[in-house]
């Protein structure tokens, strides 16, 4: 989370030189999450990540394939690596303390994992039109409950999408142990696990797509540009019916409004990098994304923007630099480490 929260710090820092207040404080209003219905881009970040896992998921189950596994293999594969993603998520929220009552064990990576982990178990045992099926099927079961299901034992005349009213909520409530992130609610609960590995199932059929025999390199844009537009008609209507866009809950508009801005950042970048082939740009991302889980658990317990800080106060000064650029050198710091760690071919693989 902190290398998220210092790439928008960063951003918001070198916009403050140039930028209007007007412009400023609609650009913040994007690196902040909606109170509850809406959507912003800093909402887009973890649907994206779980788009891309998703995404990832033909292309590696067929090299593993290839090499001999069994659908057996593939299995116990995706179960451990799920397992493993929770337990990393639940040590980063802060297991170690071993404080289990107050441990909070949903968690970003914890939700990615599980998600993950039922997307690969469909795609590995089922024919690809009944992946679809179902991975729509989990999305409607998760709306429909919201909206037709009154959570127990609040005294409510009917169902409700208030926080903490929620059907899912009260499912947390009993099932999740140690604490809910938001006391009576958590974001990244069991509950929507459900239409959360639809997510990841949209990312693993354009994966698929991008993948599929014969296509010659960037033939795939245009199917992935008309699937996010698709995506986005529906999940609009699916707001304007009654579903809101919710992250907080994950709705299955959620899923689609996020899902076809992924189509389309997905498509956007395939162009820039197979077609126009800017490997530099690409680099930067593949350093980042070649160790983005060791990144983001190292950022647990260090703070790179502190790191720079120390730094300069022992070589050229802090006073010297402009505060606005410090999130940017922590992020320049974290970047030349993992890129050290790429070169010398050293990965956390989970």
């Amino acid at each position: 989370m902190s290398i998220i929260l210092g790439g928008r710090e960063a951003i918001l820092g070198i916009a403050g030189l140039f930028a209007s207040e007007q412009t400023m404080a609609a650009l913040d209003r994007q690196f902040h999450h909606p109170e509850w219905n809406g959507f912003t881009l800093y909402d887009l970040i973890f649907p994206l990540f779980l788009f891309l896992a998703g995404a990832s998921m033909p292309l590696s189950m067929e090299k593993r394939i290839a090499a001999g596994a069994t659908k057996a293999t593939l299995t116990r594969h995706a179960v451990r690596r799920g397992a493993v993603l929770v337990l990393l998520g639940a040590i980063y929220n802060g297991l170690l303390g071993f404080d289990f009552e107050r441990v909070r064990y949903a968690s970003v990576l914890g939700r990615i994992g599980l998600a993950w982990m039922v997307a690969a178990l469909l795609w590995i045992h089922l024919p690809r039109r009944a992946v679809a099926v179902t991975g729509v099927g989990l999305a409607a079961v998760h709306g429909l409950a919201l909206m037709f299901i009154t959570a127990p034992g609040l005294g409510l005349e009917g169902p409700s999408l208030a926080p903490g009213e929620t059907i899912g909520g009260w499912i947390d409530r009993q099932l999740v142990p140690g604490r809910l992130h938001e006391g009576v609610r958590d974001p990244e609960g069991i509950f929507g696990v459900l239409p959360a590995a639809g997510t990841a199932l949209l990312g693993a059929f354009a994966g698929s797509w991008m993948s599929g025999t014969g296509r010659t390199r960037g033939r795939g844009i245009g199917g992935l540009v008309v699937l996010g537009g698709q995506c986005l008609v529906l999940g609009w209507l699916l707001d304007a019916l009654g579903l809101p866009i919710n992250k907080n809950l994950w709705t299955a508009s959620f899923v689609l409004w996020a899902g076809g801005w992924s189509f389309l950042l997905l498509a956007l970048f395939h162009w820039l990098f197979d077609v126009v082939r800017m490997d530099r740009l690409a680099m930067v991302f593949m350093v980042i994304g070649a160790n983005s889980i060791l990144a983001y658990m190292v950022s647990a317990f260090v703070s790179w923007q502190s790191v720079v800080e120390l730094l300069l106060s022992k070589g050229i000064g802090y006073g010297k630099i402009d505060e606005a650029l410090l999130p940017l050198l922590g992020l320049g710091l974290l970047w030349l480490i993992l890129l050290a760690l790429y070169r010398r071919r050293i990965f956390l693989r989970v």
